[in-house]
């Protein structure tokens, strides 16, 4: 019986979402299905079928609404002229025309223009947003690329100063070692000896890693080494000729190899020490050492004078 009624109520025509189970009776309360239910029942289904209508009126009305705000906001969209500073009341009346105005009522109208420009808002922010993290993602990956670019530069600029310093050492020992082939002479000038070490079959003065002024230097350094070689060895041979004893012995004219320079030459000349030192010092070096034994003979002397006066004082003494 529920079913039956229940289907009768579905399809009677006369229902809608308004009616009221009064009126609903006035009119089909001679119907032998109607009056086969309890009232209770009879209300219950019937509000169930108004309830089914005016749902579906509202579902239908909120549908049409929406539809006409879609459209709405279309038209809107449609015109490139509006922006987030424009005002409804200089745009309605261009708009007035169009059916889709129309289709808004009149009080929802600038309520929707208003919400249509707060989307607007929205979706330029959304676009800068995007813009904006789109900017910083490539900002970050310029900067991480410019990090790597800077540390392979500084990986090839460490390489490249690592290999630099490893040819200057090849180069500076390169030329050193022609220094020595080529330069003997302690006395031996800079000028002079350019023109000999450019000869160099191997290039060794022509460096790209050596400038004039290393080479100058390197030049100057050597020739120290041979000066310090030579007075060196020159100081040895004094040592080995100029005794104490050596300055014992005079000529005829009372010299000695200690207190004449001339008679001192003629003991060392043979050796190739010394002509090795250069001529300028040699007799200064000479003179030097000289002195030098002066000094430790006197001192030596006054050390035995000193003995001697302290043993004679000491038996007085007693």
């Amino acid at each position: 019986g529920l079913t039956l009624l229940a289907d009768y109520f579905t399809y009677v025509q006369d229902i809608n979402e308004d009616t009221d189970y009064q009126s609903f009776k006035k009119k089909w309360g001679h119907d032998s299905r109607f009056e086969s239910l309890d009232r209770k029942d009879r209300e219950v289904l019937l509000n169930e079928r108004v309830l089914q209508l005016r749902k579906a009126a509202q579902e239908k009305a909120y549908a049409v609404r929406a539809a006409a705000i879609s459209q709405f906001k279309s038209m809107l969209r449609e015109r490139e002229d509006i922006t987030l500073n424009t005002r409804w009341s200089k745009v309605k009346d261009s708009l007035r025309d169009d059916p889709r105005y129309k289709s808004v009522k009149h009080e929802d109208r600038e309520a929707l223009f208003n919400e249509y420009l707060s989307e607007l808002k929205a979706a330029e922010q959304e676009v800068a947003r995007i813009a904006k993290a789109k900017h910083d993602e490539e900002e970050k990956l310029k900067e991480r690329e410019r990090a790597l670019r800077k540390r392979k530069e500084r990986e090839e600029q460490e390489v490249e100063r690592v290999r630099s310093k490893a040819r200057r050492k090849e180069a500076v020992e390169s030329y050193q070692a022609l220094l020595v082939e080529i330069i003997k002479d302690p006395q031996a000038s800079w000028t002079e000896s350019k023109p000999k070490l450019e000869k160099d079959p191997q290039g060794r003065a022509a460096n790209p890693h050596l400038d004039q002024s290393d080479l100058e230097k390197l030049f100057r350094e050597h020739v120290k080494i041979l000066y310090e070689r030579s007075a060196q060895e020159f100081k040895a041979l004094l040592a080995e000729v100029i005794t104490v004893e050596a300055c014992s012995r005079e000529t005829e004219d009372g010299k000695t190899v200690g207190n004449s320079w001339s008679t001192a030459k003629q003991l060392l000349k043979a050796d190739p020490r010394y002509s090795k030192m250069p001529r300028k010092d040699r007799e200064s070096l000479w003179r030097r050492y000289v002195e030098d034994i002066q000094r430790r003979q006197k001192s030596a002397l006054d050390e035995v004078d000193k003995a001697r006066s302290k043993g004679s004082s000491g038996s007085r003494r007693r």
